[in-house]
């Protein structure tokens, strides 16, 4: 048996829910995503800010999405969607569900260059805070950033997220010690981001 083969069965078994707003869609990242994943992870923005491996290959885009993925919902690690175009399926970026600990785990995204400034990320964080809550029945989730990434906090901090301290050191990028935000959200505050647009909130970086 090669080392491929166990991946290969793995993700004949994965069954990833499709969840979709009309506009954006959270579904399984398959293999005719390679080519805008790798695009993706090889933007600035995606090295700078994540834990992309650096000079993102096709090989690297054919490992995430045949092994990586379907190991982390088959293993329940990691809980990776691809965030679609509902319109025409095209591949804008992934979001995921990892380090699950008890009844709460941590949110991860990277949007490509050319679906951001529209919504689609934070359409694709309240479909994921949909799934959490109301299917996986979590308690809590959390979000990192790295310090400075304003653009990071302030999607958290749209789809509710409450800012809950900064860390010196906390998190390792690529073995370098990096300041971190931490924010919460909890399932009994979930609709905290449409009562703050309904008040007509305005996001300053003192907001949370």
């Amino acid at each position: 048996m090669t080392n491929l083969e166990p991946s290969i069965a793995a993700a004949s078994l994965v069954t990833v829910p499709a969840l979709t707003d009309g506009v954006v869609s959270l579904r399984k990242i398959e293999a005719r995503d390679a080519k805008q994943l790798m695009e993706n992870c090889l933007d600035p923005e995606a090295v700078r800010w994540t834990t992309v491996p650096l000079n993102y290959s096709a090989a690297d885009a054919q490992k995430f999405i045949d092994e990586i993925c379907p190991q982390g919902w088959v293993n329940g690690s990691t809980h990776t969607f691809a965030i679609a175009d509902a319109v025409d399926d095209r591949l804008m970026g992934t979001i995921d569900l990892h380090s699950f600990r008890a009844a709460t785990a941590d949110v991860g995204i990277n949007l490509g260059p050319a679906a951001r400034g529209g919504g689609a990320a934070l359409r694709a964080v309240e479909l994921l805070l949909d799934y959490a809550f109301n299917r996986l029945n979590l308690a809590y989730l959390y979000w990192h950033a790295y310090v400075p990434n304003w653009g990071s906090r302030k999607l958290a901090w749209k789809a509710g997220f409450q800012f809950d301290a900064q860390f010196p050191g906390f998190a390792d990028v690529r073995g370098v010690s990096s300041d971190a935000w931490i924010l919460s959200l909890a399932s009994v505050d979930k609709d905290r981001a449409s009562r703050a647009r309904e008040m007509g909130e305005v996001w300053t970086s003192w907001s949370e």
